[in-house]
C-alpha cells in the first residue's frame, strides 16, 4: 500500500476522528513532515503510545496476551465478590446463632425502615454495622434483592446449621461401631395447638454419657401407631443400627406404655433388644401427687396453699406482701410464694416450704386486709381461719419432712448421668427413709409436733381445727349405727392421736405408692448393675448377669466375670474408689474384657428419665412465646435444636454451613 502509518495508532488508536495514521494512511508525500509533526504532538497520538508501552511491559512481564489478561482481572473481580459476599452471610449467620443460642426473638412485628424496633436480627446486625464500617460497606454494595437477611433465607441457614448439628450427634454415635443407645421420646402441645413428637438418644461418647436431642415433629395422628412412626421419622437420620438398641424411656400415658398395642410394644418390632422403661421422675411424682390426695384433710390442705398464692398474686396485695416480708426478715431476700400442681415436679416441695419459712408473712398480711373491705377482706378472713390451726400447721411441718427427703432423689433422677444402679440407690434410699419414718412413727411424730408447737407459740396460734362446722344429719337408715368417719368429708382434728393417725396414714400411703410403682423388673437388669458395682450386697454374683447378657445376646462366660471381679476387688483393695458404674467401665478394657465391657455400657446406655425431653420442650415453651406463636415448626425445630444443643452449636463451621 503506498501510504504512511503510525504504528502505535494504527493498533492502538481508539479516537475515530484522527484516523490519518491508522486506518486509511497519509499520501500527501509534499506535506508529509508538517502532518508528522502535528500527528505527533496530539493528544491522540500520546494516548495510543501509552496503551501501547502498557501493552508491551504485559508481553515483558510474561503475563500473557491481552485475553488471558482480562480474564484474569474478571476472575480477580469475582473472586473478590465472592470472598465478600462469604463475609458478609458469615455475620448473618453469627448474628443467627446467637440469637438461637440465646433463645430470643429474631424477627420484629415490624421491620421496615421507618420502624424503631426492626427485630433483634436486624437491630444486632445494625449495632455491628455501627462498630465496623466494613460490615455497613458490604451491606450498601449489594443489590435489594440479594442482601441474605429476608426470613426465609434465614430458615435456610438455621435449618442448614441444625443439620449440621445432628450430622455431629450421628458422628458421635458412629465413632465406634458397636456403640449402644437408648431412644427417650414424648408427645407435647404447643402454644398454637400442635402436638409435636420430640426424640432424643442417650449414649457413651468418649466414657461419658450423652443425652442428645434429635429433633421433633408435628403429628395430627396421636395414635400409637402415628407417634411411632414419628418416631422413627426422627431417628432416620442418623442411620442407626436397630440391633444396637437397648431400650426407651417414656412417661405412663397408656398410648406410650400399653402392653398390647402402645408405642413401646410396636416399636420393638424395629428394636427387637430394646427394654422399656417408665420413666422414673414420672413415677416419683405419681407417687408424691397420690401421696397429697391421701384424705379430704390432706386435700383440702393443699387447695389452701393455692388460694394463698392466688391472693398475694394481686397488684395491692403482693406489694404488701413484699414490703411486710422487708419489715419482718429485713436480712434475707424476699421470696414469692408458689403455686402446687400435679404437673410440675418439685412444686410441691417448694410450695409448702415457702409457707411455712413465710407462715408469719402470711399471717401479717391477711391479718391487715382482713380490716378491709369487700371481697378481699372475706377472702382474709377465710384463709386466716384456714391457715391459723393446728391441723394446718401440723401438716406443712410434716409435708416439708416428707418432701425435703424426697427432693434429692426428684433432682438426683434429673441428672443427665444418672443410671440404672443410681435410680435404684435413691429410690431404695427413699423406702428405707420413709420406713424409718413409719416404724418409728412415735418418735417422729412428737418431733414433728413439737416442731408445730413452736410454730403456734411463735404466732400465737391456738385453733386446734376450724370451728363452728355444721354436724351434717345422718340418713334415717343409719340411724341406729355408729358412724365413725364419712367417705369425702375432713374429720376434725381434736387431738394429737387424730393428727397421728392422719400422719401414718400418709406415711402409709407413700410406702405402697413406692412399692407399687418401682418394682423389681423383669430382665433382672437392676440386679445384673447392682452385681458389677463393688460395695453392692450382689456384687460378683455371676448367676444374676445371665438374664440381661441373654436378652442382649452377649456371652459373658464365668473365666472373664470371674477375672474381672478379681481385677475390681484388688483395685478396691489399693484404695481404688467406684461410686458408680461409669468407674467401673473405666476399669474394664475393651480388648481384654470384650462381653463385660459390652454389658457394662448397655447396663450404663440404659435410659432411666426422659427428662431431657422435657427440657427440650421448656426450650420450645422459651422459644415460641405468645408474641411468636405463628412459627412454622420447621423454624421452631432448628431453633430449639441450637438452644438445647448449646455445647455443639458452639462448635459449627461457618463455612461448612454456607
Amino acid at each position: 500500500m503506498d501510504a504512511v502509518f503510525c504504528h502505535s495508532c494504527r493498533h492502538f488508536n481508539t479516537d475515530a476522528k484522527e484516523d490519518r495514521f491508522s486506518k486509511a494512511g497519509l499520501r500527501d508525500w509534499g506535506h508529509l513532515g508538517q502532518f508528522c509533526i502535528k500527528h505527533e504532538a496530539s493528544k491522540a497520538h500520546a494516548a495510543a503510545v501509552a496503551r501501547h508501552k502498557g501493552f508491551m511491559e504485559i508481553k515483558r512481564a510474561g503475563k500473557g496476551d491481552i485475553m488471558h489478561q482480562v480474564t484474569k482481572d474478571t476472575q480477580e473481580h469475582f473472586t473478590d465478590l465472592i470472598e465478600r459476599n462469604r463475609a458478609h452471610v458469615k455475620v448473618i449467620i453469627d448474628i443467627l446463632l446467637f440469637c438461637a443460642k440465646q433463645g430470643i426473638a429474631l424477627c420484629g412485628h415490624k421491620e421496615d425502615i421507618e420502624s424503631l424496633n426492626r427485630g433483634n436480627f436486624l437491630e444486632l446486625f445494625n449495632v455491628l454495622c455501627k462498630y465496623d464500617p466494613e460490615i455497613k460497606r458490604r451491606l450498601d454494595e449489594l443489590p435489594a434483592n440479594a442482601k441474605m437477611m429476608s426470613p426465609d433465607i434465614q430458615n435456610d441457614l438455621l435449618e442448614t446449621a441444625a443439620s449440621l448439628l445432628r450430622r455431629k450427634i450421628r458422628a458421635e454415635l458412629h465413632a465406634q461401631a458397636d456403640t449402644y443407645y437408648a431412644v427417650l421420646a414424648d408427645e407435647y402441645k404447643d402454644l398454637s395447638k400442635k402436638e409435636l413428637i420430640a426424640v432424643c438418644v442417650r449414649y457413651i461418647f468418649n466414657g461419658n454419657l450423652r443425652e442428645r436431642a434429635v429433633g421433633f415433629v408435628a403429628t395430627d395422628d396421636m395414635t400409637s401407631s402415628g407417634i411411632a412412626g414419628k418416631i422413627l421419622e426422627v431417628l432416620e437420620p442418623l442411620q442407626l443400627d436397630p440391633e444396637l438398641c437397648v431400650g426407651f424411656s417414656f412417661d405412663g400415658a397408656a398410648v406410650m406404655s400399653g402392653g398390647r398395642a402402645g408405642v413401646q410394644v410396636l416399636l420393638k418390632n424395629t428394636f427387637p433388644h430394646a427394654v422399656y422403661v417408665h420413666c422414673h421422675s414420672h413415677r416419683l411424682n405419681l407417687v408424691l401427687s397420690t401421696a397429697s390426695k391421701v384424705s379430704p384433710t390432706v386435700v383440702t390442705f393443699f387447695d389452701v396453699i393455692n388460694s394463698l398464692h392466688h391472693f398475694m398474686t394481686g397488684a395491692n396485695r403482693h406489694a404488701r406482701f413484699l414490703h411486710i416480708q422487708k419489715e419482718l426478715h429485713p436480712d434475707k431476700p424476699c421470696l414469692e410464694l408458689v403455686r402446687s400442681t400435679d404437673i410440675k415436679w418439685s412444686s410441691k416441695s417448694e410450695s409448702v416450704s415457702r409457707v411455712l419459712k413465710l407462715y408469719d408473712v402470711i399471717l401479717e398480711t391477711l391479718s391487715e386486709f382482713a380490716e378491709g373491705s369487700g371481697q378481699t377482706k372475706i377472702d382474709a378472713e377465710s384463709l386466716l381461719q384456714q391457715i391459723q390451726t393446728k391441723r394446718f400447721i401440723f401438716l406443712l411441718v410434716a409435708f416439708s419432712k416428707l418432701f425435703s427427703a424426697s427432693e434429692f432423689v426428684t433432682k438426683g433422677l434429673q441428672s443427665l448421668s444418672v443410671s440404672v444402679t443410681d435410680s435404684v440407690h435413691m429410690i431404695e434410699g427413699l423406702k428405707e427413709t420413709f420406713t424409718t419414718f413409719r416404724n418409728n412413727s412415735d418418735g417422729e411424730f412428737e418431733r414433728i409436733i413439737g416442731l408445730t408447737d413452736d410454730v403456734m407459740k411463735k404466732n400465737d396460734v391456738h385453733n386446734w381445727d376450724i370451728v363452728g362446722a355444721r354436724n351434717k344429719k345422718l340418713p334415717a337408715r343409719l340411724s341406729d349405727s355408729h358412724v365413725t368417719s364419712t367417705v369425702g368429708r375432713c374429720t376434725p382434728m381434736r387431738s394429737d392421736l387424730d393428727l397421728q393417725s392422719l400422719w401414718i396414714s400418709i406415711l402409709d400411703r407413700q410406702l405402697m405408692e413406692l412399692n407399687n410403682r418401682f418394682q423389681s423388673d423383669s430382665y433382672g437388669i437392676m440386679k445384673a448393675a447392682a452385681s458389677l458395682l463393688p460395695g453392692s450386697d450382689a456384687f460378683g454374683q455371676m448367676e444374676i448377669l445371665q438374664a440381661p447378657s441373654k436378652h442382649y445376646g452377649l456371652g459373658v462366660e464365668g473365666p472373664e466375670f470371674t477375672v474381672f471381679v478379681q481385677l475390681l476387688k484388688r483395685k478396691v483393695d489399693g484404695g481404688h474408689l467406684y461410686p458408680s458404674l461409669i468407674e467401673v467401665l473405666d476399669s474394664c478394657e475393651k480388648d481384654v474384657f470384650p462381653n463385660m465391657n459390652s454389658l457394662l455400657r448397655v447396663l450404663l446406655t440404659l435410659p432411666v428419665t426422659s427428662c431431657s425431653v422435657e427440657r427440650l420442650f421448656s426450650a420450645v415453651n422459651r422459644i415460641k412465646s405468645s408474641n411468636r406463636a405463628t412459627m412454622l415448626t420447621e423454624r421452631l425445630n432448628s431453633l430449639s435444636l441450637l438452644t438445647f444443643e448449646r455445647e455443639l452449636a458452639e462448635t459449627l463451621d461457618l463455612d461448612e454451613i454456607i
